[in-house]
């Protein structure tokens, strides 16, 4: 059996560690840590709404093709039912 590998920390999870140690550092909310929260916060919120979007307009143009195949079309609609918590 192997060892499991050491994964280098993303920017974004050394931005969150800074984060945490600031809010236990200061033990109250500055407004730099405040700023910093609804910074991270927005940026997620975006990026998941950004992703959603791109993902129906893609199922949605694979349900339009009229070369898709049955197997395509049967797919692109579980996965837009999905999305939108149809199933």
């Amino acid at each position: 059996m192997s060892k499991p590998r050491f994964q280098i920390p993303s920017l974004r999870e050394l931005k969150q560690a800074r984060l945490l140690k600031l809010l236990n550092d200061n033990q109250q909310f500055t407004p730099e840590t405040v700023a910093l929260i609804h910074a991270e916060h927005r940026r997620r919120v975006l990026k998941k709404k950004q992703h959603r979007a791109e993902a129906y307009v893609f199922y949605r143009n694979i349900l339009r093709d009229p070369n898709a195949t049955v197997q395509e079309q049967l797919t692109a609609r579980e996965r837009l039912d999905k999305l939108l918590g149809l199933d």
